[in-house]
């Protein structure tokens, strides 16, 4: 019986449209469906959007501006405001997202031999990004295409070799998977972690075929791609801010985050561990399609592997969004499955979509809570916008945020602005000695700010500094938290 298929063309519009239409429900902060019913925290996105918004209008991330992550995440966000304030940056995380089903795509048509059900199978990843969702625009998520291609092009060589094919390898494939590798290491190191285990298994593979050679040209390749790109990010840097700003990056996006890592120890593992189901549930079903089916080795084995690098890497106090970068390798286990049929491991896959629904519960609570034409609360975002608004454009350019943290993060980026001083988060200089050193050399007396915002649940101003510099001159309504007092300059 001739097999049913659709026209290439037709897959990418079914990809681009799932892709689309995912982003623009649950991002609720980057969707324009949000925009006049925005949620009180942006979180994570809005510091990344603050960070944009940074670098797009001549500021340079890290030395002006700080945080945590990759300069890569920076240059996205940026380029996305620069498209348009208002869905630019939903739109490449769109596009960003069909590449990834495209890979995810391309990869389970090789397992399952099936087109359709390869759609499938792809779009049923949206339900375990749904899960790890959150609020949208993370870094897990921009991962996702760097983390899905070197996948693809290792299942593509395994199957030309499985089919008795002359094996479709080229070197030049490992210097892409050295780009990909760069690219999303300049975003969150801990995101390449997937990729490890396909290229360990090839390693592996290279020795156990006395492939010595290939083993050692591969690996100057990959370091070569991984090396080409910290050094255009250095480059940019150095021509930016100079050795400073490419010491800056490098703190930002390494050093810091040794010190970050250890205090993740003390958060609470018990509410983190909900999260991991369907990553253990995946890496059963990976383990039991590698008992059933010797043959498939090659296939299972390393997702496998990748399944134990990534939690590793993850470790055990992982946020929820960490476990975006699971979902190539989710994906990747229910081809696997099809193509081993290991069928009583179906039992372990309705689990894990089941508990994958469950966890995305959150963000489809969003959805619901705006369909269903429930006013959020915009008393906070209405305030801030007001005061933006009343002062002249200089005094924009010379806000001050003492202490508004995450909340403040959201608020400057939907005005398009970011503030003057270099700490958004105030944990970020609780933890580090060198930011803490900056903070007290670079505090409101040696910036001497035109504004600067506080918030307590009274008009305090525990500075001397500012008792005598500084007059309370408006105030903008906290809706569930604490109001934010506005001091201006005498």
């Amino acid at each position: 019986m001739k097999q049913f298929s659709i026209p290439n063309w037709l897959t990418y519009v079914i990809l681009l449209i799932a892709a689309f239409l995912f982003v623009f429900l649950f991002s609720c902060t980057t969707s324009p469906l949000y925009e006049h019913h925005p949620f009180w925290f942006h979180g994570d996105s809005g510091i990344f959007q603050e960070m944009g918004v940074c670098l797009a209008q001549g500021g340079t991330p890290y030395v002006d501006l700080f945080d945590h992550k990759g300069p890569i995440l920076w240059y996205i966000q940026a380029l996305g405001i620069w498209i348009n304030p208002h869905w630019g940056i939903m739109a490449l995380q769109a596009i960003a997202l069909f590449f990834a089903m495209l890979m995810w795509c391309k990869s389970t048509i090789l397992l399952v031999d099936k087109q359709i059900l390869s759609i499938i199978i792809s779009i049923s990843g949206l339900l375990f990004l749904l899960a790890f969702y959150e609020r949208g625009n993370l870094c897990e998520e921009w991962s996702l295409p760097f983390i899905s291609f070197p996948i693809y092009l290792y299942i593509k060589r395994w199957k030309s070799i499985e089919n008795l094919k002359s094996p479709i390898y080229s070197h030049s494939n490992a210097y892409i998977v050295g780009i990909c590798v760069g690219v999303i290491a300049m975003i969150r190191i801990n995101n390449t972690a997937p990729i490890i285990g396909f290229v360990l298994w090839h390693f592996i593979r290279c020795i156990q075929n006395k492939e010595l050679k290939r083993l050692w040209i591969d690996i100057v390749l990959i370091s070569g791609g991984m090396v080409a790109v910290f050094f255009a990010c250095s480059a940019f840097y150095l021509i930016k801010a100079g050795w400073n700003g490419v010491y800056e990056m490098i703190y930002g996006t390494f050093i810091f985050n040794f010190l970050y890592i250890n205090d993740m120890g003390n958060l609470s593992l018990s509410r983190y561990l909900k999260n991991y189901v369907p990553a253990v549930g995946c890496l059963l079903i990976s383990l039991s399609c590698f008992f059933h089916n010797k043959s498939s080795h090659n296939i299972s084995f390393p997702i496998v592997l990748s399944f134990v690098v990534t939690l590793l890497s993850i470790g055990l106090f992982g946020f929820v969004h960490y476990m975006i970068i699971f979902v190539p390798i989710l994906v990747m286990s229910i081809g696997l499955i099809i193509h081993t049929k290991t069928n009583w491991s179906y039992i372990i896959l309705g689990i894990v979509l089941l508990h994958s629904f469950y966890l995305g519960y959150d963000a489809a609570d969003h959805l619901l809570f705006r369909l269903r034409g429930k006013q959020a609360n915009t008393e906070l975002n209405d305030g801030f916008h007001r005061f933006v608004t009343s002062i002249t454009p200089e005094e924009r350019r010379s806000i001050y945020n003492a202490g508004l943290n995450h909340m403040g993060a959201g608020l400057f980026a939907d005005e398009n602005l970011y503030q003057c001083n270099r700490i958004i988060y105030s944990g970020h200089s609780d933890l580090s000695p060198h930011l803490q050193e900056f903070v007290k050399n670079h505090g409101v007396n040696e910036l001497q700010p035109i504004w600067v915002l506080t918030q307590s649940p009274r008009p305090e101003a525990t500075d001397e500094y500012m008792r005598t510099h500084y007059t309370l001159s408006d105030s903008i309504p906290g809706g569930e938290f604490d109001p934010i007092w506005c001091w201006k300059k005498l």
